[in-house]
């Protein structure tokens, strides 16, 4: 029988793969089952699945680098670097990575982005890619030229990532683009030595690798529902009433929302003797579950605001906070006077336009 003799050089190596395979394994069971429940929206389909691939290929990557660096014969190796199979099997997942990552922040940021940074990536992958196999001199520099630019746009991405998310999500998203910054570290190193031919990944970037997985998967994990990214698909109408259930303005955010009306109409006595308990007693309601639709509320000195919507999703309760703070700053003062007239508060089409991102006609 033929033992393998791990150098105690080795060992801490060994054991930072062996941790690296637990948690991507983990977290792809955990994702799987996040993808296999009930979904409503694309970003619940697509972005427990995009993690689940994320986890696997991390896994399958930590495995392969695992056995060569550890188990594999040096004849065997010799081979595949000489065919260079093992160079495209490692680039292969690297791309695969990165581009997961790209992906998951481009849902989430629901901007139209055509998918521009992971074309780019990829791009910047099969040229340097090609350039290698070639055998074709690189500039000095020329990785760092393709590099550096990709960087700097992941960085500005996960920037405004961090931006659109508010209150408790917006710590989540704190872990995950923690996790994003270091895998994105982590691999960009790795690409440096695949290119120049070290296969080997050092003890510092198994350490970046670990940390990331663990925080990346952390923080989605704990994120409370992936439909906070789809909010702006949930939102049915808003209406902003005053402390004595007068509707001063409202808006839908669907075509034909007659229905969101009636339910509202239907429940304005019920709505209006909970805000006149709501006022006595301070008391805070924050929403009336009606089956298909929950009506979301958050209330200032003047007035409350009521979004009729799919779920009760934090990020509306956020947004309703941000909208009666400018109400109040451009109506409070006024309220004891106003006399009726509703087209007063006609200056907040704008404001809700800008706090529900609503793209202009």
């Amino acid at each position: 029988m033929q033992y393998i003799i791990i150098e105690p050089s080795e060992k801490l190596g060994l054991m930072l793969a062996t941790a690296q395979l637990i948690v991507t394994f983990l977290f792809s069971i955990l994702f799987y089952q996040e993808w296999k429940k009930q979904k409503r929206s694309e970003n619940e389909q697509y972005i427990p699945f995009a993690l689940m691939l994320l986890y696997v290929f991390l896994f399958l990557g930590t495995a392969m680098m695992t056995y060569s660096n550890f188990f594999a014969e040096e004849t065997i190796l010799n081979i595949l670097k000489h065919t260079r199979i093992y160079f495209i099997l490692v680039v292969g997942l690297v791309v695969i990575v990165t581009g997961i990552l790209v992906f998951i922040a481009e849902r989430i940021i629901r901007r139209n982005t055509r998918h521009f940074f992971l074309i780019y990536f990829i791009g910047m992958a099969i040229t340097l890619t090609i350039l290698r196999l070639s055998n074709i001199p690189l500039l000095r520099g020329f990785n760092l030229i393709l590099l550096i630019p990709l960087a700097i746009l992941i960085v500005l991405f996960l920037h405004t990532l961090l931006w659109k998310t508010p209150g408790k999500i917006r710590k989540k998203m704190i872990l995950v683009i923690l996790g994003f910054g270091l895998f994105i570290m982590a691999i960009f190193q790795e690409i440096w030595f695949i290119l120049q031919n070290q296969f080997e990944i050092v003890s510092i970037f198994k350490n970046l690798i670990l940390l990331a997985s663990i925080l990346t998967g952390y923080g989605f994990y704990t994120i409370p529902s992936f439909t906070e990214f789809d909010w702006n698909e949930k939102i049915r109408h808003l209406y902003v009433l005053n402390t004595d259930g007068l509707c001063l303005f409202q808006h839908p955010f669907r075509e034909g929302s007659v229905a969101d009306e009636d339910l509202l109409g239907g429940s304005l006595v019920a709505m209006q003797s909970l805000m006149g308990e709501m006022i006595q007693s301070e008391r805070s309601l924050e929403v009336i579950d009606h089956g298909d639709a929950k009506m979301i509320f958050e209330r200032s000195q003047n007035a409350i605001a009521i979004m009729v919507a799919d779920e009760n999703l934090y990020v509306v309760h956020h947004k309703l906070k941000e909208l009666l703070k400018e109400f109040e700053v451009l109506f409070g003062p006024t309220m004891n006077v106003w006399q009726g007239n509703l087209n007063h508060f006609y200056p907040l089409r704008p404001v809700v336009a800008r706090i529900f991102e609503l793209k202009p006609d």
